[in-house]
């Protein structure tokens, strides 16, 4: 495991990293059209993601990047269902319903995500951003939530800043991914996380996007993203295997794990995604949506469609495998 990951401790020996199986990836992504950086506007523009070159589009993506985490239900110690609430008409599941209620909000009031705004709100305010077709807050983990905004409002009001200032400030470093990342990891919403799941999230979006909004000079300072959904899709493949264990029949019961074998199963995700990145050639971007798009080959809450996944052929097919089930800010 690279230097700065969490150890795998007493799970080391439950878990192993498939180099074979990672290179045989790698040499996938590098020939598939399929492996490409998502910018988080063409697809649906101006309903899931707000329209390009918008006044607030900064601010709306610095807050709603710190909220992609905790779209999932329980039902006591099990893992039950995705989150998915009505709004605006249509069914999304957690990630595009935020993504959604944060575009409508924008919409409404191009200001609504400049933190002295959002210091402002009422805590009814700010669960009414999040309100569903019938007037509901589905959020799963909205005292979370509510806590991280305060705490994010608080912070810029502290720093006397804005997201419009630390992207100026970034951008004038020898490397303005990694200054981006190093204070980002001093915000909430995003400094619980050690793996940096958002922050990254937030740096690819703001590349990505069509206005462009940072230049990456210091690509090497990209990090994996590990969500909950990479976590199922190295599992499953094989990149990371999990031998006959209490650990493994939590992951295939979809069983509540403890923090030390979710942090296990998580940091050998990360280890394994930084190989692949590295072996493939590919963006932290381009493997991130490569693999967000096929969770809907191979879902939470249905049989996979094997037959319709282009990695079939270097797969190990663990289907019975699962994310592992642990409530956290982080992703």
């Amino acid at each position: 495991i690279s230097p700065g990951l969490p150890r795998l401790g007493s799970h080391m020996n439950d878990i192993i990293i498939d180099d074979r199986r990672i290179g045989a990836f790698a040499d996938f992504l590098r020939q598939s059209e399929t492996a490409d950086p998502f910018d988080f506007c063409s697809r649906s523009e101006g309903f899931i993601y707000p329209e390009r070159g918008g006044e607030g589009v900064l601010e709306m993506f610095f807050f709603a990047c710190a909220h992609q985490f905790g779209f999932w239900t329980l039902d006591g110690d099990r893992w039950r269902a995705p989150m998915v609430a009505r709004l605006d008409g249509r069914d999304l599941k957690g990630s595009d319903f935020l993504w959604r209620a944060c575009t409508r909000a924008l919409q409404a009031d191009p200001a609504a995500f400049q933190p002295a705004a959002l210091a402002r709100q009422p805590d009814a305010g700010l669960d009414a951003l999040f309100h569903d077709d019938a007037g509901n807050n589905p959020l799963p983990m909205w005292p979370e939530h509510l806590d991280l905004i305060r705490g994010y409002a608080r912070w810029f009001a502290d720093q006397a800043s804005s997201p419009a200032g630390v992207l100026r400030r970034v951008q004038t470093a020898p490397r303005p991914l990694n200054a981006l990342l190093e204070t980002l990891a001093a915000i909430p919403g995003y400094a619980e996380d050690p793996l940096q799941k958002k922050a990254m999230l937030l740096a690819i979006v703001l590349e990505n996007r069509p206005e462009h909004f940072l230049a990456v000079a210091d690509p090497g300072s990209a990090v994996p993203i590990i969500d909950y959904h990479l976590q199922r899709s190295v599992l499953r493949t094989g990149l990371v295997r999990v031998a006959p264990s209490a650990l493994r029949r939590k992951l295939e019961t979809r069983r509540r794990v403890e923090p030390a074998e979710e942090e296990a199963v998580r940091a050998a995700a990360y280890e394994a995604i930084a190989r692949l990145m590295a072996r493939s050639g590919l963006s932290a971007a381009a493997v991130d949506w490569f693999f967000f798009q096929n969770r809907t080959r191979c879902p939470e809450s249905i049989e996979p469609d094997c037959p319709a996944c282009p990695v079939q052929a270097v797969c190990a097919r663990e289907t019975r495998l699962f994310q592992p089930v642990f409530r956290t800010t982080a992703y």
